[in-house]
């Protein structure tokens, strides 16, 4: 549960100085997380710069809340100022879709899209995204899986392992709590897949899916192709995830 206590600083009363003191409680017992961004002193050196529309702001907290999760900037428990992401829901979910090859060993399914944030170019990432308000992480997956590729993952399995911290600079995320992304796998037969010119496999009847979004854009490689090929963090710890249990 997370639990916003506000007030303002006196020291801070300007535009844009809205202050919140956030404490994450945790699912185990009445224990809390220690980890509180606190307001940052006003003669306190700082290694960010606050803009807003263009303009520097001084602030001693600033946070950002949506859906999501919470964006902050403040004072860290060690003493220095940082932004940091606490995700709603517990954290997100990623899929991998796989299927062993009678030739080419274990293939794992990877989605190929379009994110400004990682370059012009289209890249490899795994099926996810983020649970919604009342949702368990098993509905998330199966919802995400469906509405990115169209494919039916309500049989995916959750892989063992820590909940994933996809960025443990920035992430609050403490998995001892159950904090972090989970990550789903599923198979397919070899029967659902068929070889590509240029190598990989493509699902031999994307037409099929329920969903058209990006289901011809899910393409399978060797897993460590796959591993190779993604510069997505959270693909290859869920193929990595995947790994202990097959192989």
């Amino acid at each position: 549960m997370l639990t916003l206590f506000l007030f303002y600083d006196k020291n801070y009363m300007k535009p844009h100085t809205l202050i919140y003191s956030v404490v994450m409680e945790g699912d185990m017992g009445s224990e809390k997380s220690t980890f509180i961004m606190n307001p940052i002193p006003a003669d306190k050196k700082r290694g960010w710069t606050v803009l807003v529309d263009g303009e520097e702001v001084q602030v001693g907290k600033v946070e950002l809340l949506s859906k999501f999760g919470t964006l902050t900037y403040g004072l860290r428990p060690e003493g220095y100022d940082a932004w940091v992401f606490a995700e709603a829901g517990s954290g997100g979910v990623v899929i991998v879709p796989y299927c062993f090859h009678h030739e080419d060993g274990l293939l794992v399914g990877l989605l190929r899209e379009t994110r400004a944030n990682m370059g012009t170019e289209p890249v490899f990432c795994a099926a996810g995204g983020f649970v919604e308000k009342n949702e368990a992480h098993h509905e998330a997956q199966a919802r995400e899986m469906d509405e990115e590729t169209g494919m039916d993952s309500s049989k995916a399995h959750q892989l063992p392992g820590a909940a994933i911290n996809s960025n443990r600079a920035f992430f609050v995320a403490d998995a001892k709590k159950g904090e972090g992304a989970r990550a789903y796998a599923f198979e397919l037969s070899e029967d659902a897949l068929e070889a590509l010119p240029d190598g990989g496999f493509k699902l031999r009847d994307p037409d099929s899916l329920p969903n058209l979004n990006k289901g011809k854009d899910v393409v399978f490689f060797y897993w460590k192709d796959a591993i190779e090929v993604t510069p997505c963090a959270m693909a290859r710890s869920a193929i990595a995830q995947l790994l202990t249990v097959l192989l």
